[in-house]
């Protein structure tokens, strides 16, 4: 498992470049692993997305947004492929229904990540570096050491894949507010613009299913973190979300519908001061609700069609406290 500095992976898809690639990420694809996969398909002439399951809400809604169409993105594994570039996950267990293809593959596997290195196969080259706050960030700099026409619809999607793993900044460094920039003048766009044109406004009648849904959750104090938990009768995401901005250290909020779906967030600089990963936490507690999760440190989901929610959250919230007495 040979471990590589940035001329080392950029040295590998340089000879890689004309080989059938799948271009792939974890389990239930967020923004900036989709926006990362795009991108790096620019420098395999013969490649495919592929995602393991879903995408997020998100994702899907910038994607349609930029008008990039339906049939970009695969949900399967091309069994012919000679490579796999792994973005945004070093793992396979963090990525759902390709699991198994992942691991009986004998091909070249990269792996472009900002997460700590976990996987440990000899026909994998990693390039697991956590200066860089996301994949997407990695990616543009890969781009630009090949000297890649980065179009402006592209930029917008790389810079909405750098934002959303900043945390609403907390998360970013020098470097991301630097390519920002260049990204920016690519597009011809500016933050507020571009995130006024990605982003999405719930109608009213939504926004106040969010807003009640948090007013009655269950918040209480456990190991010094303040825990919101609830069920909603809107979206789980944005009544997590909503949670952590007004002041929780941990939001779980779950929706019923067809299937069962979990929302888990995280206060940034937690997951490091106490070694929490909640996208680990949402996978080995998916098959309490007959699911698949996964995600990243602060921010993960799961999905499942029934099973036993109360179990769910309670050992949610048990592998939280847990991880703080270590």
């Amino acid at each position: 498992m040979p471990l590589v500095n940035f001329d080392g992976i950029v040295s590998e898809i340089r000879r890689l470049a004309d080989a059938r690639t799948v271009l792939t990420f974890h389990s239930v694809g967020d923004t900036d692993s989709l926006a990362s996969a795009i991108a790096m398909s620019l420098l395999f002439r013969n490649s495919v997305v592929a995602a393991p399951d879903r995408l997020t809400g998100n994702a899907a809604r910038i994607l349609h947004k930029l008008g990039y169409g339906n049939g970009l993105v695969s949900y399967e594994f091309d069994d012919s492929a000679e490579t796999v570039v792994l973005l945004d996950v070093n793992n396979f267990e963090g990525c759902g229904s390709f699991r198994e293809k992942l691991e009986g593959f004998d091909g070249r596997i990269l792996v472009v990540d900002h997460h700590r290195p976990m996987e440990d196969k000899e026909n994998m080259v990693i390039l697991s570096d956590e200066s860089y706050n996301s994949a997407s960030s990695i990616a543009y700099e890969i781009l630009k050491r090949f000297g890649a026409n980065v179009d402006g619809r592209l930029a917008k999607l790389i810079a909405m894949g750098i934002l959303s793993d900043s945390a609403e900044f907390k998360n970013a460094t020098p470097l991301s507010f630097g390519q920002l920039g260049e990204l920016f003048a690519a597009a011809k766009t500016d933050y507020i613009t571009l995130t006024t044109e990605m982003g999405h406004v719930s109608p009213a009648e939504e926004r106040i299913k969010t807003v009640t849904d948090v007013m009655e959750s269950h918040a209480f104090v456990n190991a010094g973190l303040l825990f919101m938990e609830g069920e909603c009768h809107g979206y789980a995401n944005l009544a997590a979300d909503s949670a952590i901005k007004i002041g929780a250290d941990v939001a779980l909020f779950h929706a019923l519908g067809k299937e069962v779906s979990f929302s888990a967030r995280l206060r940034p600089t937690l997951d490091r001061k106490y070694r929490i990963h909640l996208g680990r936490i949402m996978r080995q507690l998916a098959p309490i609700i007959s699911g698949t999760g996964g995600g990243h440190p602060c921010a993960a989901g799961a999905y499942g069609n029934g099973g036993d929610i109360e179990r769910f959250i309670r050992s949610f919230i048990d592998s939280i406290i847990e991880s703080t007495k270590r």
